[in-house]
């Protein structure tokens, strides 16, 4: 398990072990795992970018989107359950 992956489990047994509500909880977990997903998914493309592997490239790039895509349309559903986006970068 790398340093960032440690940080990210880390940052998710805080989480879990807070005593913020469960909608929040919910929220903060999957913004740690999508937000830690991109990141990487985007070092994968620069890799792939370097080397010059433009199948794995587009491949890195659609999961990366997917799960982009994935997290608009959970901070929509927030905010209309809790009145606020669940993410500072989102907006």
């Amino acid at each position: 398990m790398t340093q960032e992956e440690m940080g990210c489990s880390e940052e998710l047994e805080r989480i879990f072990a807070s005593d913020v509500p469960d909608l929040e909880k919910v929220a903060l977990s999957f913004g740690c795992i999508t937000a830690f997903i991109v990141k990487y998914a985007k070092a994968e493309t620069d890799l792939a970018r370097a080397s010059g592997d433009r199948e794995q490239m587009v491949k890195v790039q659609i999961k990366k989107d997917s799960i982009a895509h994935a997290r608009a349309v959970f901070a929509t559903c927030y905010l209309h359950v809790a009145g606020r986006r669940p993410w500072d970068e989102i907006r």
